[in-house]
């Protein structure tokens, strides 16, 4: 009984950690560090489990953590083949890749940076919306571009029920920031 109080004393202060707003470093290609927990890229389902107790909730192949900002998806065998970020620029986990704030950096500096790092082919299918950097098995998505706003602010007005200033501040911060961003196994994305 003893070692179980221990276990949940020790994922209360986990949790309490990450509730203000801990950085969690993202390391491509390997997995994440936080709050004195490692969880690796081919983690087992169980391993994950043991490091961070059980989960918020589960969809099909997925565990989530933490209101659902943290997602674990699992192959066939049971191994983490991706983790994913989901809270953004609002959400209590700010995770750091390369030393770089991912959901306070504006949409162009990271996806720089991620481009250096990425030394090669980058996917960019969705134009502006998602990016995949091929190489270090990293994605990035957006629900919106900085054109998408400056159009819906043009059918507003053309409408006749023009946006108000708060509008476009929140709309235009979905645009400039990235929303998600999720790390996979090698060639996860190829």
């Amino acid at each position: 009984m003893r070692e179980r109080q221990i276990g949940i004393v020790s994922l209360y202060q986990y949790l309490e950690r990450v509730a203000t707003m801990e950085k969690v470093k993202i390391i491509p290609l390997v997995g994440i560090e936080f709050a004195g927990v490692t969880v690796a890229l081919s983690s087992s389902r169980e391993d994950v489990k043991k490091s961070l107790g059980e989960p918020y909730s589960i969809w099909k192949n997925a565990l989530f953590y933490f209101n659902n900002e943290l997602r674990f998806d699992f192959d066939n065998d049971g191994k983490v083949e991706f983790i994913e970020f989901l809270g953004g620029i609002a959400g209590k986990l700010q995770p750091i890749i390369y030393g770089v704030s991912v959901f306070q950096s504006k949409a162009d500096d990271l996806y720089d940076i991620l481009s250096e790092k990425n030394h090669g082919d980058i996917d960019d299918s969705e134009n502006g919306y998602s990016y995949g950097f091929l190489n270090i098995s990293v994605g990035i998505f957006r629900p919106s571009i900085p054109e998408d706003i400056e159009d819906m602010i043009e059918d507003a007005a053309e409408d006749g029920e023009p946006m108000d200033e708060e509008e476009i501040e929140y709309e235009m911060k979905k645009a400039n920031y990235w929303a998600t961003i999720g790390i996979g196994i090698e060639n996860y994305y190829r």
